[in-house]
C-alpha cells in the first residue's frame, strides 16, 4: 500500500495531513533539521513533526492528554489512571505509580486526536523506566480507531520476577491479524524481538526507537538497530489498522506481582518525545 492509498483509506481529511502524520491543534515551530542526539537514521532526509522536551511545569495539553487514549482504567489490571500520578517538573515527564491498599495508581499520557501517524514515521524518546515487580513500563502506539489488533509496542519493559536480569532485557512487539482486518482476533499474531542495550534499564536513560516504513518496520535502541520485520501480511495489517497514536504509560499488576506490603512511588521517567515524517 502506498503512502497516498493509505492516505485515502484512512478518511483523514487533507487539512490535517502531513505527509504521513496527522496533526490537530498542535502548534508546531521550525527546529534544527539535525540534532546531536537521537533522530532517525540519515537524519536529513526526515522532518521533525512532533516534539515535547518537558520545557514547563505541567504537561501540555495541546500535545497529551491523560490517560490511556480509550480512559484512565483497563481491563488488563487493576490500575486506575490518576492526574496527580502523572508531572512535569525537572524538565521531565513523570509517571507514578502508587497504591492505597488494594487500589492501584499510575500515570499515563497519549495523543488520541492531537498527533497521529502512519507509514513514513520515525518516532522515538528518552526514557529511564520505573524499577518494580509488577510493573510494567510501555512506550507504544494504538489504531486511532481504537480496533485492536494491531498494536506496536516501540519499547516494554517486563518485571513478572522470575528473571534477574529481567530489567537488562528491553521488549520490541507488533501485534497484527493474519487476515489484515483491524480487530480479527481470530488470527491474531504477535511478533517480537528482545534486545540488551547494557545494564539495569531502570538506572540509566536510553532512547528508544522505531522506523515504520512502507516495506518494513525497524526498532532502534541508542541508535542502533535491533530487528526488522518486512513481511507483507505484517505491514498490510499494520497500515489497515491505521493511523496511529501514542502512548507513555506505566501499567501496573498486568505482568508480575508488586508487593503490596510496601508503599510504592518508583517513576517512569520521560526527557523527550518525537516524531518525524520521511520526506520521501
Amino acid at each position: 500500500m502506498d503512502r497516498r492509498t493509505f492516505l485515502k483509506t484512512t478518511g483523514i481529511g487533507g487539512a490535517t495531513v502531513v505527509g504521513s502524520l496527522f496533526l490537530v491543534g498542535v502548534g508546531l515551530r521550525k527546529r534544527p533539521e539535525t540534532l546531536a542526539e537521537g533522530g532517525p537514521p540519515n537524519q536529513r532526509d526526515w522532518t521533525l513533526a512532533f516534539h515535547d522536551r518537558f520545557r514547563g511545569d505541567t504537561l501540555d495539553e495541546e500535545k497529551w492528554g491523560v490517560g490511556w487514549g480509550w480512559g484512565r482504567t483497563t481491563n488488563s489490571s487493576p490500575t486506575r489512571i490518576r492526574p496527580e500520578n502523572v508531572a512535569v517538573n525537572d524538565r521531565v515527564l513523570s509517571l507514578r505509580g502508587t497504591h492505597d491498599g488494594s487500589e492501584t495508581f499510575s500515570g499515563a499520557v497519549n495523543t488520541k486526536n492531537i498527533v497521529s501517524f502512519g507509514p513514513g514515521s520515525y518516532v522515538e524518546a528518552r526514557i529511564k523506566f520505573a524499577k518494580r515487580e509488577g510493573f510494567l513500563n510501555a512506550f507504544w502506539a494504538k489504531p486511532v480507531s481504537e480496533r485492536w489488533p494491531p498494536e506496536i509496542d516501540v519499547v516494554e519493559l517486563f518485571q513478572e520476577g522470575n528473571r534477574p536480569d529481567e530489567v537488562e532485557r528491553a521488549h520490541h512487539h507488533l501485534h497484527y491479524s493474519r487476515s489484515g482486518e483491524p480487530s480479527d482476533e481470530t488470527t491474531y499474531e504477535d511478533v517480537q524481538a528482545t534486545s540488551t542495550p547494557g545494564g539495569d534499564l531502570t538506572t540509566a536513560y536510553h532512547t528508544y526507537g522505531l522506523e515504520w516504513r512502507e516495506d518494513r518496520v525497524v526498532p532502534y535502541v541508542d541508535g542502533v538497530a535491533v530487528h526488522e520485520w518486512t513481511d507483507e501480511t505484517i505491514l498490510r495489517a499494520l497500515a489497515a489498522g491505521g493511523p496511529f497514536y501514542l502512548m507513555l504509560s506505566l501499567n501496573i499488576d498486568k505482568l508480575g506481582t508488586p508487593d503490596r506490603s510496601e508503599s510504592w512511588g518508583e517513576t517512569m521517567l520521560v526527557d523527550w518525545v518525537r516524531l518525524w515524517e520521511h520526506r520521501g
